[in-house]
Order: structure tokens, then C-alpha cells, then sequence
């Protein structure tokens, strides 16, 4: 068997390095191209079937799993960011019943409406594993999605950009009140 030279397995090895590095950075904040929000419904606890729908603001859908180790983790963390960022989190529970919920939110001290979903929302929503999490603006787009642990200043860095693109800018009229800006670059008109 002939050996190969040193700077084929470098090589080999520097590749294999790069493409785990480029597959992890990768997969921790995805842009989702601002494709719609699929339709379904979700469960409460009581077992209602509930549509989804959105109040106007930035919202976070949070899949968990009750298979998931750092899933109550990220609902803890996501819930605290909610407080301080006045945005909508959604936490649906997928392959859950109503006593892992209630585990969940009692183990973690929660008072936050946790929701039921079927398994099939992994293959409409695009996703395979948990924690997975997804912003949806006001226009039923979603925006970004992280798989596995969520960076949550990547979290806060996306809601707060997303609530200033949707704010529009005011300018002031000559006789002093301000009033929907029509500016592009600066420029005002």
C-alpha cells in the first residue's frame, strides 16, 4: 500500500475542519428568506384547538420537546428576554401532554401559556431538532430561526432590529409637527 504524502492528509484534515466550523456557524442562526408562517393550530391544556394567530408585534415561536434537556433552559431564558423586549413568545410544546407541560412550568416556576403540538409541525415549519426557535414579525414572515441552543443576543439583536425597521421615521414640518417621514437615504421630501 503506498503512503500518502503529509500535505494531502493536512490538507484533508484543514477541509474537514473547515466544513465542521462552517456547519455549526451555520446552523446556530439560519435567515429563513422571509417565507410565510405555515398554517396550523395548536392545543392549549384543556385540549381546545386554538388557530394561530399574532397580536401585532414581533413573536417568538419556541418549539420544545419533553425529550429535551436544554429545552426548559431556553424557555427560562427566552421568557426573561420577553419581560425586558415586550415581544410575543408562543411555546409550543411538540409530542407533549398536558401533565410534562405543567411538569415544566412548575419545575421552572413559570406563569406562561404553553401550547401542544403535533409532531408534523417539525416538517411543515422546517425544523428536526429542539430547541428550535423562530421570529415572526407583524406580516406573518418569518424572519430568522435558531436550531439547538438559542444565542440569545442574537435573539435580541434580531427583535430589536426588527421593531426599528417596522417603526417609521418622523420629520417635522415647517410649522413644527412631525408627521410620517417620506426620507430614502437622508433625504427627505
Amino acid at each position: 500500500m503506498k503512503k500518502l504524502p503529509f500535505s494531502i492528509h493536512l490538507t484533508f484534515w484543514i477541509l474537514l475542519v473547515l466544513l465542521g466550523t462552517f456547519l455549526t456557524y451555520s446552523s446556530q442562526s439560519q435567515a429563513s428568506a422571509w417565507r410565510d408562517v405555515p398554517s396550523f393550530n395548536l392545543y392549549n391544556l384543556a385540549g381546545q384547538e386554538i388557530p394561530f394567530s399574532i397580536k401585532d408585534q414581533m413573536v417568538v415561536v419556541l418549539f420544545l420537546s419533553p425529550d429535551c434537556f436544554s429545552c426548559e433552559r431556553e424557555l427560562f431564558t427566552t421568557q426573561l428576554l420577553q419581560k425586558n423586549l415586550q415581544f410575543q413568545l408562543i411555546p409550543i410544546c411538540v409530542g407533549c401532554d398536558w401533565r410534562e407541560i405543567k411538569r415544566i412550568l412548575e419545575s421552572l416556576n413559570l406563569d406562561l401559556q404553553v401550547y401542544m403540538g403535533s409532531n408534523d409541525l417539525k416538517a411543515s415549519w422546517g425544523f428536526w431538532e429542539f430547541p428550535t426557535a423562530f421570529l415572526v414579525n407583524q406580516n406573518m414572515k418569518i424572519v430568522e430561526k435558531w436550531h439547538g441552543k438559542i444565542a440569545v443576543e442574537s435573539l435580541e439583536k434580531e427583535i430589536i432590529n426588527n421593531k426599528l425597521a417596522q417603526v417609521k421615521p418622523k420629520r417635522k414640518k415647517a410649522d413644527g409637527y412631525t408627521s410620517p417621514s417620506a426620507c430614502s437615504n437622508g433625504v427627505c421630501y
